[in-house]
C-alpha cells in the first residue's frame, strides 16, 4: 500500500502539527505501508527540493517567486489561491512519479483542495484529516473575526471539502460532533486521536546539571512546554505564579517554548518582578525537550476557552503524562475530554483565576509521592489508551475499506479560494 500525505508543514520546523505528522508517517511505515510526503508552499523551500526524514521521502514546495501585488494582497484568499495553485502542481507531479494508492491530506483546508483536485485526476480515492478549524486559529490570533465574511467563507470551502473527500479524519470527538452538526454524515467521519510513543517518552529522574544550571535546588518545578499560543493562558499563570510567590517560597514556574505570546508573557514577568520565580528558556534543543519534562514536577495546561480550544485536543499533555508527570488543566473541552478518557488530570474552571490560583496551592501541598502515583496512572493511560500503535489502528482500517471498494468517479467540483 502506497500513501502520499500532504502536509502544511514538517520537521525540521518543531510544532504539535510536525509531531503528531511523524508519528503518523513512523506508525504506518510500522505497518508495512510506504509513504511518501509533500509539504505546501508555506513550509518554504526551494524549487525541487527533497529531503530523507525518519526514512520517509519529504518533497517540498516550492514557495512561488511573485504572488501577489498590494492590490491583490486585499483580495480575500488571493495569496492562498496562488499557493494552492502551486501545491497541486507539485502534488501531481510527485504523485505521477509516487504512484501511491491514496492521498492523506492535513490540514489547513487549503490542503485538502489541492487533494481533491488532484485525486480526481489520478483516479484515487482522498483522505482529508482535520486537526483544527482554520478559521478558529485564525480569530484567535486577531487575524478575522467571528462570523464576519471570511470567517463563513473558510467554513463553506471547508464544508466543501469534507464533502468532496473520500473519507475525513478528525482527531478528537468535538471536532467530530462539530462536522456532524454541519451536516456531515457520521459513517464518512474516522476519529484517529492524538497518541505519544511510549518508548521515546519514558520516565526518568530530574537531570542535576539543569536543575543546577536554572537554580531550581530544593524548589517544586510548575512546568508549560508548549508552543506560546494566546489562547494557552500563559500570562494568566504567571499571574497566578505572582499571587503563589506572596504566599509561598518553594516553587518556580518554568515555560519552556515559544510563540505569538512570548512578547505578553516576557513583559508581564518584568512588570511584576518574577524573574527569580518564572523562567523562560525559550525553544530548546529538541534532544533536551525530555530533560526539561523530567525537571518538572506538575505541568499546567490553562487554556482559555475558544471554539478552538472547546473542540480540539492537545498533544503535550500526553507527553507529560507520559513522562510520568502530573498534569492539570483547565476545564476546555479539549482538555476535558483527554483527561475523561485517560482517568486522570484535575481541571479548574477556564479562565477562573481564583479556582487556577487554588489548584495550583493544592498541587503545591501534595507530597512528592502523591504527585508520582498521579504520573504513574497517566503513564499507564498513555500506554493502554493514548499509545500510537493503538490510535492507529482506525487508519490502517479506514485505508482498506477505501482501497477495496470501488473508487467514486464522480467527486463534486471543489472551489480554490
Amino acid at each position: 500500500m502506497r500513501v502520499l500525505h500532504l502536509l502544511d508543514h514538517s520537521l525540521p520546523q518543531y510544532s504539535g502539527y510536525s509531531f503528531r505528522s511523524r508519528y503518523i508517517l513512523r506508525g504506518l511505515k510500522s505497518m508495512g505501508a510506504e509513504v511518501a510526503v509533500v509539504t505546501s508552499a508555506r513550509h518554504g523551500a526551494d524549487a525541487g527540493e527533497e529531503e530523507i526524514l525518519d526514512g520517509i521521502r519529504h518533497f517540498r514546495t516550492a514557495r512561488p517567486k511573485r504572488m501577489w501585488s498590494r492590490v491583490q494582497l486585499k483580495i480575500p484568499f488571493w495569496k492562498e489561491r496562488i499557493m494552492t495553485g502551486a501545491m497541486v502542481r507539485r502534488l501531481e507531479e510527485v504523485g505521477r512519479s509516487f504512484r501511491p494508492d491514496l492521498i492523506h491530506a492535513h490540514s489547513p483546508f487549503f490542503n485538502g483542495q489541492a487533494a481533491v483536485a488532484v485525486g480526481k485526476r489520478l483516479g484515487i480515492p482522498v483522505v482529508y484529516e482535520i486537526r483544527a478549524f482554520w478559521e478558529d486559529d485564525a480569530v484567535d490570533k486577531g487575524k478575522i473575526t467571528e462570523d464576519g465574511f471570511v470567517y463563513r467563507q473558510v467554513r463553506r470551502l471547508e464544508s466543501e471539502v469534507t464533502r468532496a473527500a473520500d473519507a475525513v479524519v478528525c482527531i478528537c470527538e468535538g471536532l467530530r460532533r462539530d462536522l456532524v452538526e454541519r451536516g456531515l454524515s457520521a459513517e464518512k467521519i474516522t476519529v484517529v486521536k492524538n497518541g505519544v510513543e511510549p518508548d521515546t517518552f519514558q520516565p526518568r529522574p530530574k537531570p542535576a546539571e539543569l536543575e543546577e544550571r536554572y537554580g531550581f535546588e530544593g524548589k517544586r518545578v510548575i512546568a508549560f512546554i508548549g508552543s506560546f499560543f494566546f489562547y494557552e493562558g500563559l500570562t494568566d499563570l504567571v499571574r497566578a505564579a505572582d499571587r503563589l510567590r506572596r504566599e509561598r517560597d518553594d516553587f518556580v514556574l518554568l515555560l519552556v517554548g515559544s510563540g505569538e505570546d512570548t512578547p505578553n508573557v516576557e513583559a508581564l514577568v518584568r512588570e511584576l518582578g518574577l524573574d527569580d520565580v518564572v523562567h523562560l528558556t525559550g525553544r530548546v534543543p529538541h534532544d533536551e525537550v525530555q530533560d526539561h519534562y523530567a525537571l518538572g514536577d506538575l505541568f499546567i495546561y490553562p487554556r482559555r476557552s475558544k471554539r478552538l480550544t472547546e473542540k480540539v485536543t492537545p498533544l503535550k499533555p500526553l507527553e507529560a503524562m507520559a513522562m510520568e508527570r502530573c498534569t492539570l488543566g483547565s476545564d476546555v473541552g479539549g482538555i476535558r475530554e483527554l483527561f475523561e478518557e485517560c482517568g486522570v488530570g484535575e481541571t479548574f474552571r477556564a479562565g477562573d483565576f481564583e479556582a487556577l490560583h487554588a489548584l495550583l496551592n493544592r498541587a503545591l501541598d501534595r507530597t512528592d509521592e502523591a504527585l508520582r502515583e498521579e504520573g504513574r496512572a497517566g503513564r499507564e493511560a498513555v500506554r493502554n489508551i493514548r499509545n500510537w500503535d493503538r490510535t492507529l489502528i482506525p487508519v490502517k482500517t479506514l485505508y482498506e475499506n477505501l482501497l477495496g471498494s470501488a473508487i467514486t468517479e464522480d467527486r463534486p467540483e471543489v472551489s480554490v479560494g
